[in-house]
Parts: C-alpha cells; sequence; structure tokens
C-alpha cells in the first residue's frame, strides 16, 4: 500500500510535544492496522485538522484554497463544534452520519492515554470499576472555565457541604491543585459537569472522575448512557432540578449500602465495552481506514 503524508494543523497547544502524547493515537491507530505514512508540513496527501488555528478557518468558514488544496481533509474536535459539511470526513462528538461523520468523542483519546501502547489494549482503563474507599472529603470541583450552571450547582450543593474547589474557578483550597486526579482521590463524589450541553458531547470529565474513584456527579449529554454504565454515576438527567438531585445526593452519602451500590461495576456501557473487547477492533480499523483509503 502506497506510503501516505500526514499533515497535522490546528491542533491544541502542545498536541506534538507534551506529556500526553496524543498525536500518538493517530499514529498507532495508522501502525495498528498495518498503514505506511510519514508525518509531514508540506505536499500532504492527507491533512487532520482540528480547531485551534487559522487553516482552513476565515470567520467560522470552510476555505479549501490553502496549502494542501488536492489533499484529502479530515476534521477532528473533541470540542462542542459541528461536522463541517464541505470535509472529506468528520470525527467529532456528533452521532449523526450526516456529512460522513464518525463519532470520535474526546473520553476516548484520554483512555488511550491511560492505557497501553496499542489501540484497544487499554489495560486497568478499559476493565475500570469503582471500589469502597474510606474518604475524608465529600465532594470535588476542579475548573478553570467560568459555566454558570456549573458554578451555580457547586454553590448549592456546598449548601449541604462543603465542595472542595481546587481548580481556577470557585477556589477555596488555597490555590490551584497540581495534581488533580490524585487530589480528588481523597473524596467520594466529583462533579462532572460538561462546558455546554449537547447529545453526544461527552469529553474528559467523567473518565476523569472514574480515574480518581469518585461516583461521577454528570451533567452535559443526555447520551451519556450510551457511553457510561448508569448504575456507576449519578446523571443529573435524571432529576427534574437540582434540588431534587441535591436530595438524591445527600441520601447516597448517608446510606452506605446506596452508595456501595456504585461500587464494583464495569463503568463502560455494554456498547463500548463490545467495541474494546471486538477482537477485529471493527471500530478503530473503520476510522484508520475511512482516513487512509
Amino acid at each position: 500500500m502506497e506510503k501516505k503524508r500526514i499533515c497535522f494543523k490546528d491542533f491544541w497547544s502542545g498536541f506534538f510535544h507534551d506529556d500526553k502524547a496524543t498525536i500518538n493515537f493517530w499514529k498507532d491507530l495508522f501502525t495498528e492496522f498495518d498503514y505506511e505514512f510519514e508525518i509531514v508540513d508540506t505536499d500532504p496527501d492527507i491533512i487532520i485538522f482540528s480547531l485551534f488555528g487559522d487553516y482552513n478557518r476565515q470567520r467560522g468558514q470552510f476555505h479549501k484554497k490553502t496549502i494542501g488544496n488536492n489533499s484529502k481533509k479530515c476534521f477532528y474536535t473533541g470540542e462542542n463544534h459541528p461536522a463541517i459539511k464541505e470535509a472529506d470526513l468528520n470525527l467529532t462528538f456528533e452521532n449523526t452520519s450526516d456529512h460522513n461523520n464518525i463519532r470520535l468523542p474526546l473520553w476516548i483519546l484520554y483512555g488511550y492515554e491511560w492505557g497501553e501502547t496499542k489501540i484497544c489494549d487499554w489495560g486497568e482503563i478499559k476493565n475500570m470499576k469503582l471500589v469502597k474507599k474510606d474518604s475524608e472529603g465529600f465532594c470535588c470541583f476542579v475548573y478553570s472555565n467560568q459555566i454558570e450552571h456549573r458554578n451555580a450547582f457547586c454553590r448549592q450543593l456546598s449548601k449541604y457541604k462543603q465542595v472542595d474547589c481546587g481548580g481556577g474557578c470557585l477556589n477555596n483550597v488555597g490555590g490551584k491543585v497540581g495534581d488533580k486526579m490524585g487530589w480528588q482521590k481523597s473524596y467520594k463524589f466529583c462533579i462532572a459537569y460538561e462546558n455546554a450541553v449537547q447529545p453526544g458531547y461527552t469529553t474528559e470529565k467523567i473518565l476523569e472522575a472514574y480515574r480518581s474513584n469518585c461516583i461521577p456527579i454528570y451533567y452535559g449529554s443526555e447520551t451519556i448512557k450510551d457511553d457510561f454504565n448508569p448504575e456507576t454515576f449519578i446523571n443529573a438527567h435524571d432529576f427534574d432540578s437540582n434540588e431534587d438531585l441535591i436530595e438524591y445526593i445527600k441520601k447516597v452519602d448517608s446510606d452506605e449500602a446506596l452508595y456501595n451500590s456504585y461500587m464494583n461495576k464495569p463503568i463502560f456501557s455494554k456498547k463500548w465495552l463490545a467495541v474494546f473487547n471486538d477482537p477485529e477492533k471493527t471500530y478503530f480499523r473503520n476510522i484508520a481506514q475511512k482516513i487512509m483509503e
């Protein structure tokens, strides 16, 4: 098979160099399925681009008359941004198949970073379960973006017991925490609210709560149960109001049997467990094939 020249454009700061090395997801994806490729800056066969820059983006519009005019254009975003109809392929959070779109939510890339070195070999992440712990802390909240509905819920829950806030928002622990997930491990609950409310828009927030062995209190995607096991998190969408949600959190906090009912169950939905345990790696193979062929 002909070697493909691939150019990455407009990914987030640190995409090529930080410790998360997210670019390795794409490298391992193509390597897993025996595609030959090289990463280039000029004359690409394929351009994989995101939102964080000026490539093919002017006043929110998509333009092909730029670098790699004849290249295949693949748009990726983990952010709350819709598919781009002019792209040859979209990889977004959207469930729709319109505009040649495949759903690739941001939490997938985070799960990969915490797993093993090969696509679909996620090790402890794939088999993760919450485990009962003796926690000193009640609930944690670590955010930088000021999102009013999220801040409002945190303030309201704090009227029951103080929610410790370790980020830039509502900070009450004397400064920003360094090791977010390490710090969160001493808490029973974690507020895992998305920046925006859209079906399918599921980022790393709930997965980081699980990673910290906290019960996530989730709000964001109304289809969250398609991704994660509803028996392992508290879904704000199941309640008519914040008051009803908080009353239930109080009950879980004070009822040991109810609290324990969230433990020792797979965190992923049956749908995604099937994906991760598929010996043919069909989901990931399809993404690689759509990009490379």
